[in-house]
């Protein structure tokens, strides 16, 4: 990987560009992690930057448990003995990263699947902490999140940074990857409300550049959810459709080529979808002997 630097953003408030952001806050020449990386190099690098400026690692605070976001917890509270910290949902697969694979693939992971992208090192998680109000006595504000996975959360620092971890995802990510992971549609679209009303100096989305102004971004991300969950409704209305006919179709819209990561990823998104339409009364779900169909309420009756 590309060395890592570090990028002063505001008062006590830093930031390591790297493909998912780290924040770093410092008090007193200790820091506070915010994610730590994709791998042990991230967390080797990160160390080599906090030596470098006589900073103490004392805590990482996770937002969630993608493995992205928390590859570097296990070299460096091996090396350090820093703390951990992350809320109830994301700790259990930071502590048992086998979970996410599993979680994704519906049952034990085939080996394609138990790769660093989806399955980080364990490392402990030591505190506990709510969705929402003060990180233990950091002066940092978890802000509630949830949507892209369970119990993400939002980390704004005293300078008025906030780190936005990955309910936004900037243009070129949008553009290159038609649809992003998302587990539940309902709670990210109420997120991306939350961000709107949320008072922020800079905006640092995990995947995208530092920013003053953030609603363009949400309204792309909005905008691009809402095709989305359209276009994977269109795909049941002429007729029932499985979740596999409904992954073919969605996947020859956008131009998605499939690989195991991508399979997962992909096809939890829609299911997830799926079951957002099915909560609207949009879809139903239809039983046809061994197949599991989804169509309108209408075809429902019918069948």
């Amino acid at each position: 990987m590309a060395s890592l630097t570090l990028r002063h953003l505001a008062g006590n408030t830093w930031l390591i560009p790297a493909p998912a952001a780290i924040g770093v806050y410092v008090r007193n020449g200790r820091a506070v992690l915010i994610d730590s990386g994709n791998d042990e190099e991230a967390g080797r690098q990160i160390l080599k930057l906090l030596n470098g400026q006589g900073w103490t690692l004392d805590l990482i605070v996770n937002t969630h448990s993608n493995a992205d976001h928390i590859g570097g917890n296990a070299f460096l509270q091996k090396k350090t003995g820093c703390r951990v910290a992350a809320t109830v949902p994301e700790a259990a697969f930071i502590a048992n990263p086998i979970l996410e694979p599993s979680f994704l693939y519906g049952g034990y992971p085939v080996k394609a699947l138990r790769n660093k992208f989806l399955m980080a090192k364990p490392s402990t998680v030591t505190d506990i902490i709510e969705a929402i109000g003060p990180i233990l006595d950091t002066g940092l504000e978890a802000v509630p999140l949830a949507g892209h996975f369970f119990g993400m959360i939002g980390i704004r620092t005293p300078d008025g940074v906030l780190f936005a971890a990955d309910s936004l995802f900037p243009e070129t990510i949008l553009a290159k990857y038609p649809i992003f992971y998302l587990y539940d549609i309902r709670e990210h679209l109420a997120s991306l409300q939350r961000l709107r009303e949320l008072e922020a100096a800079i905006y640092v989305p995990s995947h995208g550049a530092p920013s003053p102004e953030i609603l363009p971004l949400i309204e792309a991300n909005e905008q691009r959810v809402r095709q989305t969950v359209s276009f994977v409704e269109s795909c049941c209305t002429d007729a029932p459709a499985s979740f596999e006919t409904v992954l073919e179709r969605v996947c020859g819209e956008y131009g998605i080529v499939l690989d195991p990561n991508q399979y997962v990823l992909v096809g939890n998104t829609i299911r997830s979808i799926l079951a957002f339409l099915s909560e609207e009364g949009r879809l139903a779900m239809i039983f046809d002997g061994g197949r599991l169909l989804w169509g309108t309420a209408a075809d429902q009756r019918e069948a």
